[in-house]
């Protein structure tokens, strides 16, 4: 074996070597993307839970929800401040949908909660007030969501279930 024998052997011995390492890249490229959006939904599940958990402890946000009555400072404060939290979350995940760190599936799903955040008349008067704090996307996707939509009718059902 001569000179160039070798040369020839060495060179697909290295773009055998560039081959499997560009493989291995593309593997853990692949692992790690689908690492980030599993945080990415996980760190949305433990915010929905804290929203839910606000109604655990204030029970008079449902109350405060589905009434029209006049609410007390406090009932209020806390009703439009988890409207706030709760359409921020969303603003989010639709920033992480618009740039491809969250699917159209998982997005799709907590999409589902505007309607629901903005199901009654009062929480919408507090979206007309507040809308303005938030990115002009996201403004125009949720007035197009709940434009002509009526109410969610949950809280009704909810007092209905016993």
């Amino acid at each position: 074996m001569n000179g160039a024998d070798i040369a020839v052997w060495v060179e697909v011995i290295a773009s055998v070597a560039v081959l499997v390492t560009l493989v291995f890249l593309s593997v853990q490229i692949k692992q790690a993307n689908t690492l980030m959006r599993s945080e990415a939904r996980m760190a949305q599940t433990v915010i929905d839970q804290e929203h839910i958990g606000k109604f655990i402890e204030h029970p008079d946000l449902a109350a405060a929800y589905a009434s029209e009555d006049h609410l007390d400072h406090d009932a209020k404060a806390r009703l439009w401040f988890w409207v706030v939290m709760s359409l921020r979350a969303r603003e989010h995940e639709w920033f992480q949908f618009k740039h491809g760190a969250l699917d159209s599936e998982s997005w799709d799903s907590y999409k589902r909660v505007i309607p629901f955040t903005l199901g009654t008349n009062r929480t919408r008067r507090y979206w007309s007030v507040t809308r303005r704090f938030f990115d002009p996307g996201f403004v125009e996707l949720v007035d197009k969501m709940i434009k002509d939509q009526p109410e969610t009718g949950f809280w009704g059902a909810y007092a209905a279930v016993d």
